[in-house]
């Protein structure tokens, strides 16, 4: 019920209980006009109403008529007068008298509106409180219901002024200013540790009270709380769609959906952020009465969408008060602004962040970033990047390219800190702004009304790009070369790898005729070029590329500057699809040991080069070291940008992956379903990386049975790949396998080996056909002749596959063993029992998981010999021995 209407319900209400009862429905018809939900809301406030005056006289808590006046007593407890009014519920003073004897707060609905939404939160309230002991929370005592069923509780009753009010009036230094903040982010995380999310955090719900002569905030008002973790009800509360929950001013973007769907303890972590802007500053980052005079939909557009001006520009910019406000922080003007620059300016801004994503988690990171200021640490805070500013620029007036505009600034910033000498650095800073002046301007096209229309894609906003960077740079070739550089890396984290290369080999070109080939933007453009190579299945000229890019860095650098990090763990890749994992190791570790020496690495490279690693030794089957370092990327990246994050989708699936092959298919299915849903999210339905988590969770139901959903998601899976690399592609193969896989499940074994043939193909094509991923074909080639009862093909097939993973995996790794356990059942179906049961002891004492062995149908030809029967019952004991002295 919105405040209005409540307001005209009351009206009604009250001008019906003067009149005798016979005459009350005629008046609530006239006035209600044919609004049959005001006229039922009013009729069903009366049948509670008394009729005569000395029952009226006699009720002393509900009467409508005396809702301005204060009643003598509220179920057990005897008012002393009335403290103020929420939107929900009437607060006053009272007294207990048994069985202690104190003064307590007693809250109670308001009459008109317990309505069942209502009373949900006021209950929701009771429970919320009942939860929490901390000393910044105020305690409830009881809770009850009037006789007329109003709701109440009573709670301690705090004596005391708003915390910005105490402030200000005491004139506290800004460190006291803190002191009392941070106790208030103590009670505030405490709350949220037990589930409970404010939601309504402001000045005047944290009243400072004295304890023995010292000041303590207490959180009050916890009656839009929302519970987080557990039920607190048994009334079901929900947050009407469109209904306004909380104070304008200290209202989170998200609280501003008015959905309630994206609202967590990060919200809370905002209003804080109000709050502490105000405690410095005197004022709220946005004044509500402006906005509002304008409705409430110009208030939440500038919520969700307008940047707050830092702390100590909007104290500079104060045109009237400014010495009020600097006195009352005993400081003066010049000296508040000083103070407020830097740390406490992007402490603040951090807590402000619009993206959720990206401010402080919870109160508890906030405080220790202040306890950090005030120790003069490094904060963690900073000052926002150039890219992300764009990015932001862009999502608020077109979603289009949201994948590749980080790229944009990445590439343009921080050069002139590396050149030498003034006028170099001159030119520098000139081609970067001009470059960054270029881009923006090439933004403005997606404003409603430009010339692309009202309908684009983020390609077709890339090709007149490059249609104006031809035309328009053609007199000012550095920073024409940077532009197609930074284009060519978005074309690229966009997929479109046939677009990016010529646009990264020309800006290299450039890039060398104006710089020399030992320039630090010739490495930069190096390893994008070297990486577009990698990714297209060049192998050869992308490692030739990254080699140079990192020569060039060491070289000017230093061997352990933390640049190299992100060329190194490319390389490390490079090796691994390869096959060569000694030098994958030897790079990717090289990686790792630069970044441990840095003191904040960089967690976009860090969490690169652990999933890395965490792939090859999944590859070489060290899977409990490849899950936990795949765990340690993923909370690194959750932790630093949330997780909905794009780099998230990586980490889900590289963990899904290594999750599939410990045999833990239910837990691979939820890392790839939430790999599935970031990617799309943030890059869009059609992205080729859609490709991996797709096909990974289509092996899971193949597994599972569920083949109708497993093909949908794998030809999806191989729709992507087709477009984005081609039709010889070897990332190809890994989803043509899986459809065989499909296939041979549900007994299509000519489409199977169609696909098989032509997955082997590409794969010969791209690695020769000594290489690993060309054995896997083979293997998958063994075991479907199996199926179809070819075994002497069956064997010619798993004897090659055999011999590759000797030579490359080496004898004791999990895949070799497999496949020695499947060329043991073919021997056996062919009749070679000497050569089968060698093959198997061998995989026993190489590692191979002897229960695999008892539950494998393929090795009729042995169940049953005495041979084979003590093979089995001796790697039994041996097992079962093992398990004891564990």
């Amino acid at each position: 019920m919105t405040s209005e209407r409540h307001t005209r319900v009351k009206e009604i209400f009250l001008r019906a209980c003067r009149l005798p009862a016979d005459e009350r429905p005629a008046l609530v018809m006239s006035e209600c006009a044919g609004d049959e939900e005001m006229q039922s809301e009013v009729l069903s406030l009366l049948e509670f109403h008394p009729t005569g005056s000395e029952e009226a006289e006699a009720v002393d808590d509900g009467l409508p008529a005396l809702e301005d006046t204060v009643p003598q007593r509220i179920g057990n407890y005897r008012v002393l007068q009335r403290l103020g009014e929420g939107g929900m519920g009437i607060v006053f003073e009272a007294e207990q008298e048994t069985p202690v004897r104190r003064r307590v707060a007693l809250k109670l609905v308001k009459w008109g509106m317990d309505t069942k939404e209502v009373l949900g939160r006021f209950e929701s309230e009771r429970q919320a409180l009942a939860l929490m002991d901390h000393p910044s929370i105020a305690k409830v005592y009881e809770a009850g219901a009037t006789t007329q069923g109003r709701p109440y509780f009573a709670m301690e009753y705090v004596k005391g002024v708003p915390i910005t009010e105490y402030c200000d009036t005491n004139c506290l230094g800004i460190g006291e200013r803190l002191g009392l903040f941070m106790q208030t982010c103590a009670g505030v995380q405490h709350a949220h540790q037990n589930g409970i999310i404010h939601r309504d955090i402001k000045p005047s719900n944290i009243i400072i009270t004295l304890r023995d002569s010292k000041p303590v905030p207490k959180i009050i008002d916890f009656g839009v709380a929302k519970a987080t973790a557990q039920k607190l009800t048994e009334r079901t509360i929900f947050t009407q769609l469109g209904q306004w929950i909380g104070t304008p001013e200290y209202m989170s973007p998200e609280q501003a959906q008015m959905t309630g769907l994206d609202v967590d303890t990060r919200t809370d972590v905002y209003s804080l952020g109000v709050l502490l802007y105000e405690l410095l500053t005197g004022v709220v980052p946005f004044d509500a009465k402006e906005p509002l005079a304008s409705g409430f939909d110009e208030m939440r557009r500038r919520i969700r969408e307008e940047e707050p001006v830092r702390a100590s520009t909007r104290v500079s910019r104060l045109s009237t008060g400014t010495d009020v406000i600097a006195r009352r922080r005993r400081i003066d003007q010049r000296g508040l602004v000083r103070l407020l620059s830097g740390d406490l300016d992007w402490i603040t801004m951090k807590a402000l962040e619009k993206d959720r994503t990206r401010r402080y988690g919870a109160p508890s990171e906030l405080v220790a970033d202040l306890e950090r200021f005030l120790r003069h640490e490094p904060v963690l805070a900073s000052p926002p990047s150039a890219s992300y500013r764009v990015r932001k620029f862009v999502r608020r007036h077109r979603v289009g390219v949201v994948a590749g505009v980080v790229v944009f600034f990445a590439l343009v910033g921080g050069i002139t800190g590396t050149t030498i000498g003034l006028r170099r650095a001159r030119q520098q800073a000139q081609a970067s702004r001009q470059t960054a002046d270029f881009l923006v301007d090439m933004f403005q096209a997606m404003e409603p009304g430009s010339t692309l229309g009202p309908t684009y894609s983020p390609q077709s906003i890339l090709d007149r790009g490059v249609e104006r960077v031809r035309s328009e740079l053609g007199d000012q070739p550095l920073v024409q070369a940077r532009v197609m550089a930074a284009m060519g890396q978005v074309y690229m984290s966009l997929g479109y790898y046939a677009k990016a290369r010529p646009l990264l080999e020309e800006a290299l070109t450039m890039m060398q005729e104006n710089h020399g080939r030992e320039n630090l933007d010739v490495a930069k453009t190096l390893t994008s070029l070297g990486w577009v190579c990698c990714l297209t299945a060049e192998y050869s000229s992308g490692r030739e590329m990254l080699e140079r890019a990192l020569n060039i860095q060491a070289k000017t650098l230093g061997p352990e500057h933390p640049s190299l990090a992100g060329p190194l763990t490319r390389l490390g890749w490079l090796y691994w699809k390869i096959g060569d994992y000694d030098s994958s190791f030897r790079d990717l570790d090289r990686a790792l040991s630069i970044q441990d020496k840095v003191k904040d690495p960089e967690p976009e490279v860090l969490t690169d080069t652990y999933l890395t690693k965490g792939v090859v030794l999944r590859q070489v089957g060290r899977l409990d070291e490849a899950r936990a370092i795949e765990e340690k990327a993923l909370s690194i990246l959750e932790r630093v940008y949330g997780p909905t994050h794009s780099s998230m989708g990586m980490a889900h699936f590289e963990l899904g992956a290594t999750l599939y092959w410990l045999g833990q298919h239910d837990a691979a299915r939820s890392h790839f379903k939430r790999s599935i849903s970031i990617w799309q999210s943030t890059l869009g339905p059609d992205h080729v990386y859609l490709a991996f988590p797709l096909t990974g969770l289509g092996v899971v139901q193949v597994l599972a049975g569920e083949y109708q959903e497993a093909r949908g998601f794998l030809e999806r899976a191989l729709t992507l790949r087709e477009r984005a690399l081609g039709p010889d592609h070897p990332d190809l193969a890994w989803t043509l396998s899986a459809l065989a896989f499909l296939y041979r499940r549900t007994g299509d074994f000519d489409a199977a080996r169609s696909l098989l043939d032509r997955g082997i193909a590409i794969k010969e094509r791209a690695f020769g056909e000594e290489h690993i991923e060309v054995a896997r074909s083979l293997r998958d080639f063994g075991v479907l002749c199996i199926e179809t009862g070819d075994y002497a093909k069956a064997g010619d097939y798993l004897e090659r596959s055999l011999a590759i993973h000797l030579q490359i995996l080496g004898p004791r790794h999990l895949e070799t063993n497999h496949i020695r356990q499947k060329l043991a059942c073919v021997q056996a179906l062919l009749g070679r029992k000497a050569q089968a049961l060698s093959l198997i002891r061998e995989a026993i004492q190489s590692g191979l998981p002897v229960q695999s062995l008892w539950g494998d149908s393929e090795c009729t030809g042995l169940k049953g010999d005495p041979e084979y029967e003590a093979l089995l019952a001796e790697a039994k004991l041996a097992r079962a021995q093992k398990t004891i002295s564990k």
